[in-house]
């Protein structure tokens, strides 16, 4: 970063200042950027996103006083991991980019193809024959795919469009594969045939319900979002009180990191949304860079829990601050390894792409 640069060559007579200073010194310029451009904003963007530390300084000066200050602390100073500097980094782009219009008759497209491995126990009646054994003593394991894509207009009052594929069978492994493949159609595709199909939303709303009771909200989770904070512990409180795990130390990160893992949900949820989450992730201890290519960052996480660990690696844009792959290993018995060949060891994988486009079916 050109104004990093600067501001070593600034200090470059002062006493050596530790590279984890001018981490925790990037940290609060990208924060101090973000604030700024929250400020700068159109007024039709509504922001209830409260900044740690904000200064009211502003404009490129303002960043570089603040980074200066940051810089000449003592070497004791916070030090930002390089999970969070990344994490940062994807944040302020998401704010940055959801102020940047989509031309007008485009649409923003979210394509999402979650995949995930069921086992199958011949031994099972009909309808519990899948996810009843553990890897281990399967007759077959499948990967099941399902496909959609959602088209949000330039004009968000305008009609949104979801597309779903039919849920299949992507891969089988296994002495009873073919029997297994053959069972799911049997059994389980009918089931989830009804929600293949286009639906339109005008405004993005969704109206649903049952037994009665009438549902609306919109398919990007505003109403969802609309009172959590953006400070890392605001927003892990936010969570806490809504998904709370009972009987789990550190049983919130579990349901956290599950939502960070819903790449349709998430990618869709607004910019100021998706950045606080993003922060809240950094600030949860074991998150660690995997590897960097370009503008993507693949991230790990492992929780314990009583049955066993859980981990998750995320592939993060951070250009635009989205989240394109998730990919989750399960605990206990769903963490046994698979006996067959051609089968992951992940139990779940979410790749998720957001472009724009010019028309929706």
């Amino acid at each position: 970063m050109e104004l990093m640069e600067r501001v070593r060559e600034i200090g470059a007579g002062a006493p050596g200042v530790p590279d984890a200073g001018i981490d925790a010194a990037r940290v609060a310029l990208l924060r101090e950027i973000a604030r700024q451009e929250r400020v700068d904003a159109a007024p039709r963007r509504r922001r209830t996103v409260r900044w740690v530390g904000a200064s009211a300084l502003g404009g490129g000066l303002a960043a570089a006083a603040l980074v200066v200050g940051v810089v000449m602390v003592p070497a004791t100073a916070p030090t930002a991991s390089a999970a969070q500097i990344v994490l940062e980094k994807a944040a302020v782009a998401g704010i940055r980019a959801a102020d940047t219009p989509v031309p007008a008759g485009s649409y923003t497209r979210v394509d999402t193809a979650f995949t995930w491995a069921t086992t199958y126990d011949e031994q099972m009646p009909a309808g519990a024959k899948f996810n009843n054994a553990g890897r281990q003593d399967a007759d077959a394991v499948l990967l099941i795919q399902d496909d959609s894509a959602v088209y949000v207009p330039a004009d968000p009052d305008g009609e949104w469009v979801r597309e779903r594929h039919p849920y299949r069978v992507v891969e089988s492994a296994g002495p009873l594969s073919s029997e297994a493949a053959g069972a799911w159609e049997r059994e389980m595709a009918p089931a989830t045939s009804g929600l293949a199909g286009i639906t339109r939303y005008p405004g993005g709303i969704v109206e649903g319900g049952r037994d009665g009771d009438a549902v609306t909200y919109h398919l990007d989770g505003r109403e969802a979002f609309a009172d959590m904070p953006s400070d890392p512990d605001g927003v892990v409180t936010w969570f806490e009180e809504r998904y709370g795990a009972e009987g789990e130390t550190d049983g919130i990160a579990h349901f956290f990191v599950e939502t960070l893992g819903d790449l349709m949900s998430f990618n869709l949820a607004p910019a100021n949304a998706r950045a606080g989450m993003l922060r809240a992730f950094a600030s949860l201890p074991g998150v660690e860079v995997v590897s960097t290519d370009g503008e993507l960052t693949t991230l790990s996480y492992e929780q314990g829990f009583d049955a066993g660990a859980a981990r998750v690696e995320f592939v993060l844009d951070t250009s635009r601050g989205y989240i394109l792959q998730s990919t989750h290993w399960g605990m206990g018995e769903y963490d046994d390894p698979v006996l067959f060949d051609g089968m992951p060891e992940w139990q779940s994988r979410t790749v998720s792409t957001v472009s724009v486009v010019g028309s929706a079916p």
